[in-house]
């Protein structure tokens, strides 16, 4: 080879740079997109929002006699949001509980969850009324 075939071989093409350089980019913001919306950040513990939620409002309480799955629920009004605080028995022995969060639980929902608890079973009413409104907490 020449010294000029060498030269023009190892110099880079202005085109060819340019468009690496914007594969490269569009590459980078690709995977950056992807990224960013499969991992979503959930800005607050469940614990946190029980004791924002119990500071901010005064609950409209449940007793759950005779459950061997809730020990008591808690409906609260923050902000014109509805939340319950369940607190869910580990075995029939837990009169306690651990306090778990739903959110969106109207007033409707509510009344027909007490209803339904106090008629059948609070374990079925539960399931059926509050359950399926996990709040976006982690």
């Amino acid at each position: 080879m020449t010294k000029e075939k060498l030269q023009q071989k190892n110099t880079v093409n202005p085109k060819n740079g340019k468009r690496n350089t914007i594969k490269i980019l569009l590459t980078a913001l690709v995977v950056f997109f992807v990224f960013s919306n499969t991992t979503k950040a959930q800005d607050v513990s469940c614990s946190e929002l029980v004791s924002y939620v119990k500071s901010k409002a005064y609950p409209t309480s449940q007793s759950c006699f005779g459950s061997s799955f809730l020990a008591k629920v808690e409906r609260y009004e923050v902000d014109g949001n509805g939340l319950v605080i369940a607190w869910i028995k580990k075995n029939e022995m837990d009169f306690t509980g651990k306090p778990y969060i739903y959110c969106g639980i109207s007033s409707t929902t509510w009344s027909y969850f007490t209803s339904a608890g106090m008629m059948g079973s609070w374990g079925k009413a539960f399931h059926q009324y509050i359950k399926g409104n996990n709040c976006n907490c982690y």
